[in-house]
């Protein structure tokens, strides 16, 4: 019974691992090459609310899979420039 509990642990928690985290932004060689992913899907707008505002409309995948901005300000509120999301379509 306590192998079972801690597979079923192991199976719910190790998927969470391959999301972005929604708090803070990822770093510029790891968006570039989520950029390059075959079916991802590049958004930019005006911080990270715009983006995934924008991604919606486009009825993309959530969670996305990075932000990244130039300056670092994707989750500066009010964002004061561009913000870059992935998704996968």
């Amino acid at each position: 019974m306590l192998r079972f509990l801690l597979i079923a642990c192991v199976v719910v928690v190790v998927p969470l691992y391959g999301h972005a985290n929604p708090t803070e932004e990822t770093k510029e060689n790891d968006f570039l090459d989520l950029v390059d992913g075959d079916g991802n899907v590049l958004i930019q707008a005006r911080g990270v609310a715009g983006v995934n505002a924008e991604a919606r409309a486009q009825g993309l995948s959530f969670p996305a899979l990075g932000y990244w901005s130039p300056e670092g300000h994707c989750f500066v509120k009010p964002a004061p420039g561009d913000c870059n999301g992935v998704f996968k379509r």
